[in-house]
């Protein structure tokens, strides 16, 4: 159900989005080309921070670092592939309550 939900969000964005893109063409106004610049400015934010998105959702050790350099040096394009290099290479927290495996053998008497 999750995976559903995020498709049709998805959907209705792209749906829109070229709504937006065919009234600004059919109407050739400066005015309707605004929300396409917005919706680009916010893909491109997106793009910008998607090494700090991927190592928050990895839960990385040295997250709030990858953030600093992907915000701080993402601007040039070889801080952008150092942070997203970390982001997917970086050691991820182990589980605090590790679960234990079940025993192997039978117990007796039970």
């Amino acid at each position: 159900m999750n995976n559903l939900l995020r498709l049709l969000v998805i959907v209705g964005i792209v749906a829109c989005c070229i709504f937006v893109v065919a009234l600004g063409l059919a109407r050739h106004d400066a005015d309707l080309m605004g929300p396409v610049n917005l919706v680009l400015f916010v893909l491109g934010a997106l793009v910008y921070l998607l090494p700090t998105g991927l190592a928050i959702y990895r839960d990385c050790r040295s997250m709030a670092w990858i953030a600093v350099v992907n915000v701080l040096l993402g601007w040039t394009i070889l801080g952008w592939f150092a942070a997203m290099g970390w982001a997917t290479a970086g050691k991820v927290r182990a589980p605090v309550h590790p679960v234990s495996a079940p025993p192997t053998h039978p117990v007796l008497g039970h």
